[in-house]
């Protein structure tokens, strides 16, 4: 009986192990992913930053 408990135990933990490997492996996917955002989203505001400059020098004009 002890022998079965075990084997149980052993089952359960290798299918846990396994979860958080693929927990882990979808959270470094999305952190990229959020690099990746991040990375574009400051492009983006520094293009909006040069557009604003550009457009505030024909104001001037």
């Amino acid at each position: 009986m002890n022998n079965t408990n075990n084997i149980d135990a052993n089952l359960v933990v290798k299918s846990l192990n396994q979860k958080l490997q693929d927990a882990n492996y979808v959270a470094a996917i999305w952190e990229a992913k959020a690099t990746q955002l991040e990375q574009e989203n400051s492009q983006l505001k520094s293009q909006l930053e040069e557009l604003k400059k550009q457009n505030d020098g024909k104001e001037a004009e």
